[in-house]
């Protein structure tokens, strides 16, 4: 009954959709699957780089607080659903996995954003990356809560819309700011060169797109 159900949400039907079942486990763990994977090689690239810190900036404190807030929205959805079992209504399981684990790297993403900031990163790839996959892969519930929320009566369908609305703004957010450039790090390497390569300083953005050929 539930396979037919959702063959008539992805196929039978003139405006086909993504099942919920989907929307709630593999796009929600993709993002998280690439941090988790690519986090021990990339702290040993760090441990062995080390270009001096960078000072803590306006800039690095509001996307490590944002990072904060989107771990707190995870945590609230994970509480909201052992609220549900002492109201005597039983969420699946996925309600109890998938914001634990999203929370967990939620947090992950801001000890790495500081961590980066005392190795003197000033614009990290494997966070732009992060975000933008998490944007991406967060397009798909947004069209869904959309086009359905003339349908949601209840006040749990209220609740985690509104905490989805709330996470899908801060992602895009955390999107934007590291898209832009940290200052210099102090107590790096001096660099001799009396005209050095702008590509050192630039963004990841920059380096990926050859805009600093401009600067």
């Amino acid at each position: 009954m539930k396979r037919q159900k959702d063959s008539n949400i992805t196929m039978y039907t003139d405006n086909p959709d993504l099942t919920p079942c989907f929307q709630n486990t593999m796009l929600a763990w993709i993002p998280c699957f690439y941090l988790w994977t690519i986090l021990p090689v990339y702290f040993l690239y760090l441990k062995r780089n080390k270009r001096g810190y960078i000072i803590l900036s306006v800039l690095s404190r509001f996307k490590t607080f944002f990072a904060f807030a989107l771990w707190g929205v995870s945590w609230a959805n994970l509480f909201y659903s052992f609220y549900e079992i002492v109201q005597n209504r039983t969420p699946p399981p996925v309600y109890f996995v998938t914001p634990l684990l999203v929370g967990i790297t939620m947090l992950l993403a801001m000890l790495l954003i500081q961590y980066e900031r005392l190795r003197g990163v000033q614009s990290s790839g494997v966070l732009v990356i992060f975000w933008f996959v998490s944007l991406l892969c967060a397009l798909g519930p947004l069209r869904s809560k959309i086009i359905n929320s003339s349908a949601q009566n209840t006040y749990e369908d209220r609740f985690r819309s509104t905490t989805f609305y709330i996470y899908f703004a801060l992602i895009l957010t955390e999107l934007i700011l590291s898209c832009l450039k940290e200052k210099p790090p102090f107590f790096s390497p001096v660099n001799s060169d009396p005209n050095p390569c702008p590509e050192l300083n630039s963004s990841f953005l920059s380096k990926l797109t050859f805009w600093w050929f401009t600067a």
